[in-house]
C-alpha cells in the first residue's frame, strides 16, 4: 500500500470513529434527558461504550504518531 493510500485509509478510519463517537454521545445525552437520571443503567452502558471508543481513538492516535 502506498503512503498516500495508507494516509487516506487513516483519514477514513478517523472520520468513521469520530462519527461513531458523536452518534453514541448524542444517544447517551438523549437517554439521560429522557430518563432524567445520569445513573440510569442504559445511560451508564452508553457512557462505558463511549469510553471504549475514546480509548480506541487515543491508542490509534498514539500509534500513528509513532509511525511518523
Amino acid at each position: 500500500m502506498s503512503m498516500i493510500t495508507e494516509r487516506w485509509s487513516e483519514v477514513d478510519m478517523d472520520k468513521q470513529l469520530l462519527f461513531e463517537m458523536e452518534k453514541l454521545r448524542g444517544k447517551m445525552v438523549e437517554t439521560a434527558l429522557l430518563k432524567q437520571n445520569l445513573l440510569n443503567r442504559e445511560v451508564l452502558l452508553l457512557s462505558q461504550s463511549l469510553d471504549k471508543l475514546i480509548v480506541r481513538a487515543q491508542v490509534e492516535q498514539r500509534e500513528l504518531a509513532k509511525m511518523r
